[in-house]
C-alpha cells in the first residue's frame, strides 16, 4: 500500500497551482488537507495529510528525485496502442508443446505487439485483437484459463539517461494507483516501458502520465 505522505507529496507535486501557493505561504494547511481527502481516494486522518503537507518542502531528497523523473518522462515519447488482447494459459506441461508452435509461426514473429510472459500460476500472452483468435487456436481449449479483448498499451520509450533513472515505474504505478486505474501487466525491456490496462481508463492513464511529465497541468 502506497504511504499517505507519498501519496500526498504526489498530488502536491502535480498540482502547480497549490505548489505556488505553498511557497507563498498564502495557503491553508488544514483547509488544503481537508480538500484533499474531499477530492482524492486517501484513506488517512487529517492530521496525517497535514503532517505530510508541513513535510512536503523540508524533504529535498525526494523532491530532487521527482524532478529527475519529470524530466525523463518529459524527454520520453509516450504513445498509445488500442484494440489488444491477453490470453491466460494454465500452467501445464502440454501448455509449452503449444507455446513452441505458436512462437514459430510468422504472423506473431513479426507482430511487434506480441507479449509473452511466464508466472508461477500460467502463461499470459499478449496480441493485437486481430490475432487473439488464431493465437487461441494453437492451444485447446482446456489449456485456456482466460480471455479479455479489451485491453490497451500505454508505451513508454525513455532515453538512455532516462531509463537510468530510479523510480520511474514506482512513479507511474503510484500516479496510475490514485486515478484508481488497474495496470493487468507492464513490460519493461530497455528503452520501453509498456503498460498494458482496461480500454476504459486509458484517457486518465495518458492524461496521467502527461501530467508527471510535466507536459500539462
Amino acid at each position: 500500500m502506497v504511504s499517505i505522505t507519498k501519496q500526498v507529496w504526489e498530488i502536491l507535486d502535480n498540482d502547480i497551482t497549490i505548489k505556488k501557493d505553498l511557497e507563498r505561504g498564502i495557503i491553508n494547511v488544514s483547509a488544503l488537507s481537508q480538500y484533499i481527502l474531499d477530492t482524492y481516494q486517501i484513506k488517512g486522518s487529517l492530521d496525517s495529510v497535514i503532517s505530510a503537507i508541513r513535510r512536503y518542502k523540508a524533504d529535498q531528497t525526494i523532491q530532487d528525485d521527482y524532478a529527475r523523473i519529470k524530466t525523463a518522462l518529459g524527454d520520453s515519447i509516450i504513445s498509445t496502442k488500442t484494440n489488444i488482447s491477453l490470453l491466460i494459459l494454465k500452467n501445464t506441461t502440454n501448455t509449452y508443446n503449444y507455446i513452441g508452435k505458436l512462437m514459430g509461426h510468422e504472423d506473431f514473429l513479426k507482430n511487434d505487439v506480441f507479449r509473452l510472459i511466464k508466472t508461477r500460476w500460467g502463461l499470459k500472452i499478449v496480441v493485437d485483437r486481430d490475432s487473439m483468435e488464431k493465437a487461441k487456436s494453437f492451444f485447446p481449449d482446456s489449456a485456456v484459463d482466460k480471455v479479455n479483448t479489451g485491453l490497451v498499451e500505454v508505451n513508454i520509450k525513455l532515453t538512455e539517461k532516462g531509463w537510468a533513472t530510479k523510480g520511474i515505474l514506482s512513479r507511474i504505478a503510484n500516479e496510475l494507483a490514485t486515478q484508481d486505474i488497474n495496470i493487468e501487466i507492464v513490460f519493461s525491456v530497455y528503452p520501453n516501458i509498456s503498460i498494458f490496462l482496461g480500454e476504459k481508463d486509458i484517457v486518465k492513464a495518458h492524461e496521467a502520465l502527461m501530467r508527471i511529465a510535466g507536459r500539462f497541468n
